[in-house]
Formats: structure tokens, sequence, C-alpha cells
């Protein structure tokens, strides 16, 4: 499948040639269909290009069925015998950077610690699209509209999913019949970036519909200044 192909050349090109052990990828897992599918491909490259791979889910306390979240990717991970660890975190809701903030840095952090070498998300083309919207309402620099990279090796953060869309992730668990959750509060609106998601992105989807793919595109041309002007300053 194409996305097999995709992720194991991407996976090729980020690691590593020559090393005296197989490199330890470690999967931030939710349990969404984003994550499941990018599991279900780590696994399958496996069978032609080695690595350990092991698995945590981040429990932010936040739903109530975020003990139902962490059991799913438990039996999900034990199923396809892969390494799974639980990280118990607990989000500052009083830190004035608003949920959405507080909950992404107290993941980061919790994602970050113990032994390995590549943190993956499951990050890809629609929310790259979202993000350097969103940082362009805020009117930030060229940092911010860079969005995410699909290589921060200083950050040890591979995204190897960022130049796939949502719809040919979701059409990929269709396929394999995979099994993921669904976290509620994607539907809230009073979030920034589900209110991105939700209402902005079909209205201009609805003018131009190329809109995702050319906004990541812009984040990626952007990112590519900021680094030049790195190197020359």
């Amino acid at each position: 499948m194409r996305l097999n192909t995709h992720v194991l050349d991407f996976l090729k090109k980020a690691l590593p040639k020559t090393t005296s052990r197989l490199p330890v990828l470690r999967l931030g897992l939710s349990g969404g269909v984003d994550s499941c599918v990018l599991l279900a491909v780590l696994l399958a490259c496996k069978k032609t290009f080695d690595f350990d791979l092991q698995a945590v889910h981040v429990h932010h306390g936040l739903s109530p069925n975020a003990d139902r979240w962490a059991k799913f990717c438990q039996d999900l991970c034990l199923h396809s015998n892969v390494p799974f660890v639980i990280a118990h975190v607990k989000v500052d809701k009083k830190s004035g950077l608003g949920i959405e903030a507080s909950a992404r840095n107290a993941r980061y952090e919790a994602l970050l610690e113990g032994q390995f070498d590549y943190l993956l998300l499951a990050h890809h083309q629609d929310d790259q699209a979202e993000t350097f919207l969103l940082q362009l309402l805020r009117g930030s620099g060229l940092k911010g509209l860079s969005a995410m990279a699909d290589k921060d090796l200083e950050k040890r953060l591979l995204r190897p999913l960022l130049e796939i869309s949502r719809e040919e992730i979701e059409a990929y668990a269709k396929v394999t019949q995979l099994s993921w959750v669904e976290d509620e509060s994607n539907d809230d609106v009073y979030f920034d970036r589900n209110y991105c998601r939700q209402k902005l992105m079909p209205m201009i989807e609805a003018r131009f519909p190329a809109a995702k793919k050319t906004l990541a595109r812009s984040a990626s041309h952007i990112a590519e200044a900021a680094h030049l002007l790195d190197e020359l300053a």
C-alpha cells in the first residue's frame, strides 16, 4: 500500500545508516485513527526494515472516557506485541495558557521521558494546514508560520505522515479494518483548532478545494526560508 511505502522510505532516509544497535522508535499512541494507522504502518515496515518499537499513551484525565481510551491502547499493543506504557499527567488548567496549550505541554513532556531514539507522532497534512492557519491568525513570525517539521532531529521528533491527508489515513484504516476511538472533545468548537477544523477550513475549501495541501506547502516553504536565514545569521 502507498502509505506503507511512504513511511518506509521516510524512515530509511531519517534514521542513521550506521549504528551498533537497532534504533528505538517511540510512538505517541492516542487511540485515534491517525496514531492507530501509524502503528499499523510501522508494524508493516518492521517486516522489511528492522527497528525496536514501543508506544506511549498519555492519560490527561480530562475526559470521562480517558480510562477507556488507555485500555484500548493497552489492548491494541498487547495484541501487536508492542511494549506499552501509560503516562498519567496533570494538566494545569490555571496556567493562563488555556487547556489546549497546557495539555499539549504536559503531553510532550511525558512523551519525551525515558529511553528511546526518536519519538514518532501521527500529525498529518490537515494538521499542518490547520496549524499554519492558526499561527497566521495569531500574527506569528517565521518560526510560528513554519508550523511543524517532519523531522526535528534536535528534539528527536519524526512525523512520517505530515505529507499525508486525513482522507487517505481514514481510507487506509477502513481498508485494513482497523479499530480506533473518537475523542468527543474534537467536536467542541470552543477550542481554536476545532473551530478552525469544523468551521473555517470547510468554508475555505468550498472556494479553494486544494487549500489544505497548499497551506501545508506554504508552511514548508517558510520553514526552509527560516532555516536559510538562521544559517546566514
